[in-house]
């Protein structure tokens, strides 16, 4: 209806035109759509990123400061196949075919003087 009272001469067939979609599901739904839309961009707008204290966006989007993750420019000192960090290596085979030690504690094993699982105990036979 805005943009008819706005204009000097109006004829009738536009009035009742604009006139009929009043109450309707879409017109609701517009009017429900623009009041959401709006809402957003005020919240949008007040929202204050943690990490450079600008407005406009938080700090998961924040571009400034962003750390990224380069890929070496060596190959990799575990396996020596490819361009990744050691510790992202999950190759069981260096470049040659040979079989590679297992990383972390896999290769420790149980300590002396550690209770067994189990549950078995020492005991001195009887004399």
């Amino acid at each position: 209806l805005d943009s008819i009272c706005n204009c000097a001469v109006v004829e009738l067939a536009d009035y009742i035109t604009a006139c009929a979609n009043i109450g309707s599901e879409q017109y609701k739904a517009e009017l429900i759509a623009n009041a959401i839309a709006q809402q957003l961009q005020a919240a949008k707008a007040a929202v204050k990123c943690y990490a450079c204290r600008e407005e406009g966006h938080v700090r998961k989007q924040c571009t400034k400061g962003q750390k990224t993750n380069k890929k070496p420019n060596k190959p990799c000192p575990h396996c020596k196949k490819g361009f990744h960090w050691s510790n992202q290596c999950h190759s069981k085979y260096d470049k040659d075919g040979n079989p590679l030690q297992n990383q972390g504690n896999s290769n420790r094993g149980m300590q002396a003087g550690t209770p067994q699982p189990n549950g078995a105990q020492f005991s001195q036979p009887p004399k």
